[in-house]
């Protein structure tokens, strides 16, 4: 059996038993009915049956064990890292274009240019060894072009994009690059020193990509409509998201965040289906922003 039907029969376990405990002729018989589960063969014996619930912890860090009493499975601990996740939505993701063949009207993707992740790989590597990369960028605000040469640190996703996060070797300034921006990338032979920047430090507290700036993390209240609620709920617009309040007239969340501009923006974006309840001064900017809008159309 190969490689990639191990880890399709794994990835099929744990999306079964996120559903509901199965016994493993459940899950044998939910396999059966699946014609993607059928066609690559992924029914098994209950000895590799066994040996897949090992490998799932060990790999994938999701614990699952069996309750003797009804011979059920069930996730017991599941820690699954967001980097897994995404491989192996991603994954499933190619499996169900592969099994269409033909897209035709089942398989409708967005309209958009592509997201320049064909970098990814070349700049992962030239961070992991510590090599310089040079650009042209095309800016976001004009349609000036730049030469640069950089010293990336991190890549990071923020609304649909891929950034570049990485040292200007101009002014040795942090720096945040849209990979959809770059052009005629090169990977240069110039190593430089490790740079002491915690990516995910500088960036926890953030909404999207703005960072350095000086605003400092403050707790946030937003007030939705039950309807945008329950699809925030569903959706969290930040790991700080915590639900404290809901009835029927609406549903409360809090968050530790800083209130940058990207923030300003994406509350704007849900019109009068969410209200600031606190903090002050950011619920006087975003009546600001209202009011700086509406006149647009005096």
């Amino acid at each position: 059996m190969s490689v990639r039907q191990t880890i399709k029969r794994h990835y099929k376990i744990i999306s079964l038993l996120r559903l509901r405990p199965m016994t493993y002729e459940e899950v044998q018989t939910e396999m059966a009915n699946d014609p993607d589960s059928v066609e690559e063969n992924l029914l098994t014996s209950q000895r590799t049956f066994q040996r897949d619930i090992k490998d799932i912890e060990s790999i994938h860090n999701i614990e699952i064990s069996c309750n003797r009493s009804n011979n059920q499975y069930h996730i017991i601990d599941d820690v699954e890292e967001t980097h897994s996740q995404r491989l192996r939505e991603n994954f499933e993701l190619l499996n169900a274009i592969r099994l269409s063949k033909s897209f035709g009207n089942q398989l409708i993707f967005e309209e958009r240019k592509p997201l320049g992740t064909h970098h990814l790989a070349g700049l992962l590597h030239a961070s992991q060894n510590f090599l310089e990369v040079s650009f042209k960028y095309h800016k976001f605000w004009d349609s000036s072009v730049s030469n640069r040469k950089v010293k990336p640190i991190a890549l990071k996703e923020a609304q649909n994009r891929w950034y570049l996060i990485a040292e200007d070797t101009k002014d040795a300034i942090i720096k945040n690059f849209s990979l959809d921006r770059i052009k005629n990338l090169e990977i240069t032979k110039d190593r430089f020193k490790p740079i002491t920047y915690q990516a995910y430090e500088e960036f926890k507290d953030s909404f999207g990509i703005i960072n350095g700036t000086d605003e400092d993390p403050v707790k946030v209240v937003l007030s939705f409509t039950p309807r945008e609620g329950r699809y925030v709920e569903s959706l969290p617009l930040h790991h700080s998201q915590e639900l404290i309040f809901r009835n029927d007239n609406e549903i409360r969340f809090s968050y530790f965040i800083r209130p940058t501009y990207d923030f300003r923006m994406e509350i704007l974006s849900y019109g009068d289906q969410v209200k600031v309840e606190e903090p002050k001064s950011l619920r006087s900017q975003i009546k600001e922003e209202l009011e700086r809008s509406l006149s647009n159309y005096n």
